[in-house]
């Protein structure tokens, strides 16, 4: 199958005007139909190569830069809530228009991982690598030395498997090898660690595992139960190893695409914050050196393509905090990436309600302080810190450059918040002009079907695509 040219994006804008509705398209049907071929349809498995809570559907990105008006952008694209590297990998490996991509990512652990994903990696070295790590494992018994410190590790994991990943952990240590293939071993072995922890695998943020809750599900129950006991003893060496195999196996279709493996394009991990993107230097285990680092330069980005965090409903950080702990990460520091997330409900209750500037956005703020002060604050600090993300993105955007923004609606205290359109209102404020609305059916993927309650039901994502004007 030849690859066709990307669609007229008139057409979108055309139908848009006259509906003022947004379109639906199924991004992935399109994107088969229209952009890949038989044999690299399911080279989108690459990007799995890691857990992660709400991952944008790769189909999205894949589709939208491939629109002629995109694919004519040679430039760098940009992703300020870059996640786990699905849009910067889909810009790098684009089958019309492959591009540099820049990714600002708060979570160190989504920063491995993205870092993997874009970097060109020689795996060639990989078996005698953990020929060393199994020969470490066996020989190394003062494990308490890398036990990660927090007081109640033994609630989450068994004393057997405190003892294995550590040695795990020391065996990947101190192998003297390209830092590019030990964070390859670093994201597998980030993997392991829920896997073989006594957190209930249904729940993304890390909840003690109680399968006697599953009494009325036998299959469930028996299923978790069993991995209950498993994981008093599990076997570690044996979990990491078929990590490694999968995702040698998902990271080599990469090697198809010659502009990114001969490096004619590349990706790079930047910096943390999008309310002030700089361009710091990435260091090993999802750590960003910020010595010298320099304020990413205005008009030097042709496309913004990013999925801001959903209003209080992800918590990124919760969800990744027994890894980030096992990687290295102080419970200071996990603490404190929470607190400076966008979206965080880590507020201080401390905080004065203040008008925001725009009618919408006081209203929603005003009505929910009726019911709860804290849920005020968060809303109220979600979008000033949105507003801060986007008045940066329009700063470091080219004239006559576009933002893509990617996100759904959440459910606030029972109603219904159409998230999309309130952020579209924030997008024109900051002097970014709308172009078109998409919409996508969620169906099955990572997204959370709730959280607690209160987050609400995602069902459809929304592609907001704005322009800055010359």
């Amino acid at each position: 199958m030849k690859v066709q040219t990307g669609h007229n994006f008139k057409k979108f804008i055309e139908k848009y005007q006259i509906t003022q509705s947004p379109i639906l398209l199924d991004f992935k049907e399109a994107s088969n139909k229209y952009l890949l071929s038989e044999t690299n349809r399911n080279n989108r498995n690459l990007h799995y190569i890691h857990t992660y809570p709400g991952r944008i559907y790769p189909y999205i990105p894949l589709y939208i830069l491939s629109l002629d008006t995109f694919s004519q952008y040679d430039g760098k694209l940009l992703d300020p809530f870059t996640g786990t590297g699905t849009i910067l990998l889909e810009s790098l490996i684009n089958p019309l228009q492959k591009r540099d991509a820049y990714g600002v990512e708060i979570n160190p652990i989504a920063r491995l991982i993205s870092k993997v994903k874009i970097t060109p990696l020689d795996l060639s070295n990989i078996d005698s690598s953990m020929d060393k790590i199994q020969n470490t494992m066996k020989e190394f018994d003062d494990y308490e030395i890398i036990s990660p410190t927090y007081q109640n590790i033994n609630l989450w994991f068994s004393s057997e498997a405190i003892k294995k990943l550590s040695k795990l952990k020391y065996g990947i240590q101190i192998l003297e090898i390209p830092s590019n293939t030990k964070d390859f071993l670093w994201v597998c072995f980030s993997n392991v660690v829920r896997k073989v922890s006594r957190a209930n695998p249904l729940i993304p943020p890390p909840v003690v595992l109680k399968p006697e809750k599953y009494i009325h599900n036998a299959s469930q129950f028996k299923k978790l139960s069993g991995l209950l006991k498993a994981n008093d003893d599990p076997d570690v060496w044996g979990i990491f190893q078929n990590i490694v195999n999968g995702n040698m196996t998902k990271l080599k279709c990469l090697n198809n695409f010659k502009e990114f493996s001969n490096g004619e394009v590349k990706g790079k991990i930047i910096w943390d914050d999008s309310r002030s993107i700089k361009k710091g230097k990435f260091t090993e285990n999802g750590r960003i050196d910020k010595t010298n680092a320099r304020k990413l330069s205005s008009k030097s980005i042709d496309i913004v393509f990013t999925s801001p965090p959903y209003l209080t409903a992800q918590k990124y950080i919760r969800t990744t905090k027994l890894e980030l702990l096992w990687m290295g990460f102080s419970p200071e520091e996990v603490k404190d990436l929470e607190k400076s997330s966008i979206g965080t409900e880590c507020i201080s209750m401390n905080s004065e309600i203040t008008e925001f500037g725009l009618k919408q956005i006081d209203t929603l703020v005003n009505r929910t302080l009726l019911k709860s002060k804290e849920r005020a604050i968060t809303i109220q600090d979600y979008f000033v810190n949105i507003r801060k993300s986007l008045q940066e993105m329009h700063r470091v955007l080219i004239n006559d450059g576009y933002a893509i923004l990617v996100l759904g609606d959440n459910t606030v205290l029972g109603k219904k918040i159409h998230t999309y359109k309130l952020l579209n209102l924030i997008a024109s404020s900051v002097g970014f002009t709308e172009v078109v609305i998409l919409k996508d059916k969620i169906k099955t993927r990572s997204m959370m079907t709730k959280r607690n309650g209160s987050g609400g039901l995602i069902k459809t994502e929304y592609i907001i695509i704005l322009h800055k004007e010359g």
